[in-house]
């Protein structure tokens, strides 16, 4: 007897008229959801706050839009945003002031965020739940990492969010030029929304374009605001 086809961890792809139905409600992710969640409130200073990034990294995952990134790149491309440039961000501010070294967490980030997204990784990602899980933990881990320490960096971040931003505003450019699809695997699935995949493909790059590359310049200018309100501080002042 052949084994059973391997179904991802989001299930199959849904048709448009059944995505709002598509709940992950699988009892090892809502432990897992569970234990973060305990952990985030064992450790954060800012608890409430902590509270908010875990309900959003739960919602990501739980919702719909797990299912949708089964059908369309562009979704799943919009889950990481929302993972790694929201709810990173307010979970890292959440938690004690860290001291990281920011240059080796931004070259982390960036490797990690166009591996994941290249076509080999990615497939792998639909073949395996451990490699699915791999991915977003460690785009996770890396930019709550990231974000910990901008945070502790203070100004001296200014240089490594610029750069940060270079490579996300790079990796957009990428996939909204390139002339062909990267991913097999939504050669089908993507065409129920009147999309083919090369379309599908642009929109991603044009999310990560315009909402990724926005939230980075607002950090981006945090930084360099806070650079110009330390410069401006005189020598010797308390």
């Amino acid at each position: 007897m052949e084994p059973d086809p391997y179904t991802p961890f989001c299930g199959t792809p849904p048709l448009p008229g059944e995505l709002l139905t598509r709940w992950t409600l699988d009892p090892a992710l809502l432990a897992g959801l569970a234990l973060f969640t305990v952990a985030l409130w064992v450790t954060a200073e800012r608890r409430r706050q902590s509270m908010t990034g875990a309900a959003l990294v739960a919602f990501l995952f739980i919702s719909p839009l797990c299912a949708a990134s089964m059908a369309l790149f562009s979704a799943r491309v919009g889950q990481h945003i929302l993972l790694t440039l929201v709810a990173a961000p307010i979970i890292a501010a959440a938690l004690p002031r860290l001291r990281l070294p920011v240059w080796p967490m931004a070259l982390l980030f960036a490797v990690l965020f166009w591996v994941w997204h290249l076509p080999a990784p990615y497939a792998a990602t639909l073949r395996s739940d451990g490699v699915y899980w791999a991915m977003h933990l460690s785009l996770t881990g890396a930019a709550i990492a990231l974000f910990a320490g901008f945070r502790g960096a203070g100004a001296r971040a200014a240089v490594p969010a610029v750069f940060t931003a270079a490579q996300l505003t790079a990796f957009a450019v990428t996939l909204t030029l390139a002339p062909t699809a990267w991913h097999d695997w939504h050669a089908m699935t993507a065409l129920p929304y009147g999309l083919s995949s090369l379309a599908d493909q642009q929109l991603a790059g044009a999310l990560m374009w315009v909402a990724g590359g926005g939230l980075f310049m607002v950090l981006v200018a945090l930084q360099v605001r806070q650079f110009l309100r330390q410069d401006a501080v005189p020598q010797g002042a308390a």
